[in-house]
Order: structure tokens, then sequence, then C-alpha cells
């Protein structure tokens, strides 16, 4: 079986459009996040959609939920 790291998926960049999509700012998702105990910055979704820095399961499991997508749509390969 060949397997896609997140990474190849592009997840970050995922993140990115649904961030935009919904008008919230890398400030205003990190507010959300820090809601819903998950401890990130700004900073650091910035990394993660520029590649720059992978995201737990965890912070993706709580980045679905603050967006409003299924789990899966962040894994989904392009």
């Amino acid at each position: 079986m060949n397997r896609s790291t997140p990474k190849q998926r592009n997840i970050g960049r995922k993140v990115a459009q649904y961030r935009e999509a919904r008008g919230l700012t890398q400030k205003q998702l990190a507010a959300r996040l820090q809601t819903v105990s998950c401890d990130i910055t700004s900073e650091m979704i910035w990394k993660a959609e520029n590649g720059r820095r992978n995201l737990s399961i965890y912070e993706i499991d709580k980045l679905a939920e603050v967006l409003g997508v299924d789990y899966n749509a962040l894994f989904a390969q392009d």
C-alpha cells in the first residue's frame, strides 16, 4: 500500500482555504481553537498553512471541528 503523508496531502493549504472561505483570519481561528482546548497560536497556523509545521491528529481534529468540515475532507487527496 502506498501511503501519503499529511504534508503530501496539503492539509495546511486546505486549512487555509476553509479558513478564508469562512472569512477568518489566522488570529481569529487560533482564538476559536483556544475555546475548544487546542493550544495553537496564529503563528503556528501560519507555519502549518505554509508547510513549515506539521499538525498533530488532535490539532487536525479540532481544526475540522472549528471550521465545520468533515475530518476526512482535510485528508482527502487533491
